[in-house]
């Protein structure tokens, strides 16, 4: 897990290496254990390893700064965090004997060894213990179909000398972060955008569009769009080529095939089938059955506070399995200073408080562990949400009324418990009739004008079709690929990596969603019940407390109840909002000022809106002033 970036002039100009050493240094706390580079020159062959001033002592090359005896037009860069193969030889960038391969490499390939053993009878002799290795000699065995053998998460740029081009690939889902920027005379990219300020200055001027649309729907993925002008995203599951001097269109190598699915795995049981879990829960409870008597350490975000407390399930889950148990209670003190942190980390507005109590699980973790394990997708996968709630009610009213009526009618009696425990009555029930009437609705905060751009921003998404699936499969096909889990991911990839630790997401094996996604959407709601044949599964596996737990929660953060009952930060916020944020042209005072007093006065639940607008004006700030925070 680490923090990779690179520059190519395609021009064949050289490269000034205090840039790419500014961009890696940008990522620093993504790779604390230390700093390569190589210089390259595409045009000869010729190339030269680098030391950093972060680079260990016992690598020893040139620094990175000193001139070169021949002029490099491709730069690749590498941040360090050290989990496989701790020896110098996992140092990185790497290459290969001949040194026609060179690999900058972010994430893990979970079934290297597997294929180390592959190449090893096919004739390759490998040199390190590493998994950056073992990509660089599957791509040579296999070019660009080395993707679909690798079982992980990774982003990666590696340059092929032979074939004169840099192939930059992602995995399937996006868990690890590529971004690029490309001109008529460069290719840059980075795992963070803020690393590609040093290297395109020019593309990273403000989308004010996407940011409207952020603030108008409340979303941050829309790739190939990012928050900067000059700025793309490479989605999961596609790769790029620069060769010739073009930068390639991205290629999608990857999507779900439920035909796929079908043939392999057995529907007729599907409890049977699965080996997964209950989110979090059921990672500890099967990670301890691999520890033979260890313990694993838990993380946990608990507040006392009434919708929010999942102290009691903490408890349950830590004593069954005896797990080292960290937990943390943030509280509302210093929200706005630590949000700019936060804010700078993310590189973007978040629209999800969950954000800013994940920030401290992190940072409780820090100092105790390298690698997390946390429970992402499996409410995608298995429908955990209110979403697939909703969807599964609207299908069966058109398939099944006979069984719509029962189900609805059990939905309504646990509606309550399940899902708002955290609001009062007058805030479910307008939550209810968001749903209901409209689909769920963010706040009108723009100006009209600003809401037409945002609204032809979305027009310019792409359609996305799981074929063969059913209505509540087809729903969450489009929350694990476009509408929750990257969204999701990169709060959780900025988050983890601010304090150096690499987060690993069990459910998002891609083997594991196509037999999920194949699951009919019946066998996974039953009425108000989530998870349904999931939980059936895992009966036994887990306490039954946690098994049948009705309420849904994910990062719960109050601070919509922060925001009414401690005045200090209701008073920071109002001024906050009143004072700076409102003064944009594009924001609708009014709108805002109703919103704020429908809030306080506990008639409606805008803490979501408040909260992205405050992180839409510290992102901005940010950038107008091209810095870091203190």
């Amino acid at each position: 897990m680490c923090g990779i970036a690179g520059i190519y002039h395609l021009d064949g100009r050289g490269v000034d290496p205090h840039c790419i050493v500014a961009a890696a240094n940008l990522m620093r706390h993504r790779g604390p254990d230390g700093d390569g580079y190589v210089l390259l020159n595409t045009a000869s062959g010729a190339s030269s390893l680098r030391n950093g001033d972060d680079t260990p002592t016992n690598i020893q090359h040139p620094l990175v700064t000193e001139p070169a005896p021949f002029t490099p037009d491709l730069v690749l860069a590498h941040r360090r965090l050290a989990i496989i193969d701790l020896s110098p030889g996992g140092h990185e960038p790497m290459t290969v004997a001949g040194e026609h391969l060179w690999l900058t490499f972010n994430g893990e390939i979970y079934n290297y060894l597997e294929l180390r053993s592959e190449l090893k009878a096919n004739g390759y002799v490998f040199q390190t213990e590493s998994d950056a290795e073992v990509l660089l000699q599957a791509y040579d065995a296999w070019g660009v179909d080395c993707l679909d053998r690798f079982i992980g998460m990774f982003a990666f740029a590696l340059w092929d000398q032979k074939r004169g081009r840099l192939f930059c690939a992602r995995d399937r889902f996006g868990v690890k972060p590529f971004y690029y920027a490309a001109a008529s005379d460069r290719f840059a990219f980075a795992s963070e955008m803020k690393a590609l300020r040093p290297l395109h200055p020019a593309g990273y001027a403000p989308d004010f569009d996407q940011l409207f649309w952020f603030l108008q729907y409340g979303s941050i993925h829309n790739p190939p769009y990012t928050f900067f002008k000059g700025v793309r995203e490479l989605p999961g599951g596609h790769y790029l080529l620069v060769e010739n001097g073009i930068v390639c269109d991205p290629v999608k190598w990857w999507d779900v095939d439920l035909e796929r699915a079908r043939a392999t795995y057995n529907y007729a049981d599907p409890e049977g089938e699965l080996s997964g879990g209950l989110d979090s829960s059921t990672i500890v409870a099967l990670a301890t059955e691999q520890l033979n008597g260890g313990r694993m350490n838990s993380f946990s975000s608990v507040y006392a506070v009434r919708g929010f407390d999942e102290g009691r399930y903490v408890d349950l889950v830590a004593s069954r399995y005896n797990t080292i148990r960290h937990t943390t209670s943030p509280s509302s003190d210093d929200f706005l200073p630590l949000m700019e942190r936060i804010t700078w980390h993310q590189d973007i507005p978040t629209g999800a408080t969950g954000v800013y109590s994940q920030n401290f699980v992190m940072k409780l973790a820090h100092g105790s562990v390298t690698v997390l394990l946390d429970g992402q997708g499996a409410d995608e996968l298995m429908a955990g949400y209110l979403s697939a709630v909703m969807t599964h009610l609207s299908s069966l009213r058109r398939h099944d009324p006979v069984r719509w009526m029962s189900e609805q009618a059990a939905f309504i009696a646990e509606v309550y418990p399940r899902f708002f425990s955290h609001l009062n009555v007058r805030e479910t029930a307008y939550r209810l009739y968001q749903y209901a009437a409209l689909g769920r609705q963010p706040a009108q905060v723009l100006k009209p004008d600003f809401q037409r751009r945002a609204a032809a921003r979305v027009q310019e998404r792409p359609e996305r079709l799981l074929r063969g699936a059913d209505d509540l499969n087809q729903h969450l096909y489009l929350q694990l690929m476009r509408d929750s889990i990257p969204q999701l991911l990169h709060y959780e990839d900025r988050n983890s990596m601010a304090y150096g630790i690499e987060a690993r997401v069990p459910f998002l094996d891609h083997r594991l969603a196509e037999f999920s996604l194949g699951v009919h959407g019946n066998l996974k709601v039953r009425g108000p019940v989530t998870k349904w044949f999931m939980r059936r599964a895992l009966s036994g596996v887990l306490p039954d407390e946690v098994v049948n737990r009705r309420d849904k929660l994910g990062y719960p953060t109050p601070f919509g109840q922060w925001l009414r009952s401690d005045m200090r930060l209701q008073r920071d916020v109002r001024h906050y909002l009143f004072d700076k944020v409102i003064k944009r042209e594009w924001l609708d005072r009014p709108s805002i000022e109703r919103m704020w007093d429908l809030h306080i006065r506990k008639l409606r639940n805008y803490n979501q809106t408040i909260y992205a607008m405050i992180t839409a004006e510290q992102w901005l700030s940010q950038v107008e002033a091209a810095g870091a925070p203190a």
